[in-house]
């Protein structure tokens, strides 16, 4: 990519990408500057759960709503890199389409397995990633700091995703971390049939582009590793300087709620 051709991306416009992000900001914002009592009742009343799965208005509230700063930034880093990657491919309706079933669909996968309450657009963004590493796997990113193709990033994601989700159930093995790893892998995958319905052709020569994929990371994995690593470490970093700015905005607004 040369000089020309960067500045012309950095000028492009994501609309859905950007309102996405700035509603899940807003949203956030709004319900963490409520009081305590308040905000327990917000989650009680918007969470998606199997006993309140008939309740059909969490079925989408619940993909706005974030357990913490971390969790929404996260989720909005990775909306920002692939949502902008498939939204350049693709029309808006099959955009939204994808981004909102994708949540669904994690949300009900999520409730087959567990009694629990989830919240979060995981699900989301990562049905916008199983579109995105078909559609446009050799994109450049830079997700963990330093420039990768979208394909790498994409399937070190779905790799470790099916391994937690694997892992949970065995015992003494099981992880424990409050991530509803089902949801997320749900999502990959109607975000990936999405992609077959809309352009096979493409996706097809996106599944070969992810195996060379594969092959790299099995070939490159202690270099990917540092890469991962050293990259965790700066997003954890910015993650904890965003969080304070959110929690310090949502303090400055709570007055008005009396």
């Amino acid at each position: 990519m040369d000089i020309e051709d960067a500045l012309i991306e950095e000028t492009k416009s994501y609309p859905l990408t950007t309102m996405l992000i700035a509603v899940n900001v807003i949203v956030f914002i709004l319900v963490f500057s409520l009081p305590q009592q308040a905000m327990e009742a917000v989650f009680s009343a918007y969470s998606f759960s199997a006993p309140h799965a008939l309740e059909i208005w969490r079925w989408f509230t619940s993909l706005f709503l974030h357990a913490s700063a971390s969790h929404l930034f996260f989720n909005m880093l990775g909306l920002y890199f692939f949502g902008k990657t498939l939204e350049e491919k693709i029309e808006a309706e099959w955009f939204l389409s994808i981004y909102f079933v994708s949540g669904l669909l994690g949300s009900f996968a999520f409730m087959l397995t567990s009694s629990g309450s989830v919240v979060g657009a995981s699900g989301c963004v990562f049905g916008i990633m199983g579109a995105a590493m078909l559609m446009n796997p050799i994109k450049r990113i830079h997700l963990y700091v330093f420039p990768l193709p979208l394909g790498i990033v994409a399937i070190s994601f779905v790799i470790v995703e099916t391994l937690m989700v694997y892992f949970r159930p065995l015992g003494a093995f099981a992880v424990a971390d409050n991530v509803a790893h089902i949801a997320h892998v749900a999502g990959v995958l109607t975000g990936s049939v999405f992609a077959f319905f809309r352009d096979p052709k493409r996706s097809m020569k996106g599944v070969l582009a992810l195996a060379v994929c594969v092959v790299l990371l099995v070939a490159l994995a202690p270099l990917f590793a540092l890469v991962a690593l050293f990259g965790g470490f700066v997003l954890n970093v910015i993650d904890k300087i965003i969080g304070f700015a959110l929690y310090g905005i949502a303090r400055l607004i709570s007055p008005i709620w009396g």
